[in-house]
């Protein structure tokens, strides 16, 4: 009678450290998912913000310079691209180049698909969801410049160092 009751003992504890498991494991998935949404929630607040205040400030500082009384020609824009900024190559014909990151900011053109664009080392804090078509992608906005020297913000998942077209498009 002695082993048997042991083994109830083993059983039932053994029972309890797996009910108890299970129960945290949980906790700790759903404060964790809660906390990385908060967070993505903030970080996009952010960056938004910190777009809509650079563009407030613009229009201020460029009233305060004073017309420079001769105009040089102005130089190349894209002069020696490799030197400062990494040179990408669209990759989802007709991309829009925004003038701030965020489906609802201005589209300013479309870019072509394999047109070279130039990443000014700037991108958002926070990623964006969206469907290609054949697929659902996560990706920031990031900040280029294109080879006439227009620029603005690009889907990350539009650009890349390779010169191939992103297999979740349809087209």
């Amino acid at each position: 009678m002695k082993g048997f009751r042991s083994k109830i003992e083993v059983i039932l504890i053994a029972g309890l450290a797996i009910f108890f498991l299970i129960w945290a494991v949980s906790k700790c998935n759903s404060t964790k998912a809660e906390l990385q949404a908060k967070k993505a929630a903030e970080a996009a607040q952010d960056s938004l913000a910190m777009v809509e205040k650079q563009k407030q400030e613009q229009p201020a500082k460029e009233a305060a310079k004073p017309e420079p009384a001769n105009t040089q020609p102005q130089k190349d824009l894209l002069a020696d691209p490799n030197e400062e900024y990494a040179r990408l190559f669209v990759v989802i014909d007709k991309l829009k180049l925004r003038e701030g990151p965020g489906l609802k900011s201005k589209v300013l053109t479309e870019l072509p698909l394999f047109e070279p664009v130039y990443f000014l080392n700037e991108m958002t804090d926070s990623t964006f969801e969206v469907n290609l078509g054949r697929m659902v992608v996560d990706e920031p906005y990031m900040k280029v410049r294109t080879k006439k020297g227009l620029e603005g913000w690009v889907y990350g998942a539009g650009i890349s160092y390779i010169k191939k077209k992103h297999p979740g498009t349809l087209e």
